[in-house]
């Protein structure tokens, strides 16, 4: 009986060998490597991870330049772990909007198309964007009402003091004038100007909240409701 742990093991591969050998196979050692067939998973994986595709995605055309640009934000919105890639991007190009022709009042007039369309996303990835700024306080959305029907023509995105840098968190620098423009130009004209104030006027008396908006848009599935089972929206009478 063997009691070398070491020596039994030696002694057992090399029984092993000798029974291999006498069946008439190659030894372990001198076996070929059975082939393994490649799964198309498998080729995939060779042709993507371990060296360079075959094939490159279709590259577009470059955006022209615009001479547009980003204005100081602050770093808390790249270090805020609750928001994602894509609404940071939607912040900066909130901000470069709203720089460009409302920086005063720091709230911009547009809609979720435009957005979509400026980020190369759907409106339903625009929405949940805004609602992960709105959350996190970095904007404040406000409905613009239509007068005509009972629809909604656009969003108002005010930019909060969380979204700013610090030395630009109470004001932008500059104007809304263009320093290259004459004072009898169109866009230096006082009625311009005038015509501008009143259509923010009018816009700010058009604006609601986002849930109250939603409310508006359910009250006729309420009342509806209310038609076919009147007596729905009662508490039940308990008996005496």
């Amino acid at each position: 009986m063997q009691t070398d742990p070491q020596a039994a093991f030696i002694e057992s591969a090399a029984r092993l060998k000798n029974r291999i050998a006498s069946q008439g196979g190659p030894a372990s050692s001198e076996r070929e490597p059975v082939p393994v067939p490649r799964t198309e998973r498998g080729r995939r994986s060779l042709n993507t991870c371990h060296r360079y595709a075959q094939t490159e995605r279709p590259r577009k055309p470059a955006p022209r330049d615009s001479r547009a640009y980003v204005p100081e934000l602050a770093a808390r919105i790249e270090d805020d772990p609750n928001l994602s890639d894509g609404a940071r991007r939607c912040a900066r190009k909130l901000a470069e909007l709203t720089y460009r022709a409302h920086r005063d009042d720091r709230a911009l007039p547009v809609t979720v198309t435009y957005l979509a369309k400026a980020l190369g996303r759907c409106r339903r990835t625009v929405q949940r964007y805004l609602r992960q700024l709105e959350r996190e306080g970095y904007v404040a959305v406000d409905v613009v009402v239509s007068q005509r029907a009972r629809m909604c023509v656009g969003l108002i995105v005010r930019l909060l003091s969380p979204l700013m840098a610090a030395h630009h968190r109470h004001r932008w620098p500059g104007s809304l004038g263009n320093p290259g423009a004459t004072p009898e130009s169109l866009n230096q004209s006082k009625g311009y100007y005038s015509k501008a104030k009143d259509y923010h006027a009018r816009v700010e008396s058009q604006r609601m909240g986002v849930q109250q908006w939603a409310m508006r848009c359910m009250d006729g599935i309420f009342r509806s409701y209310m038609e076919t089972k009147p007596l729905a929206g009662l508490p039940p009478v308990l008996p005496a």
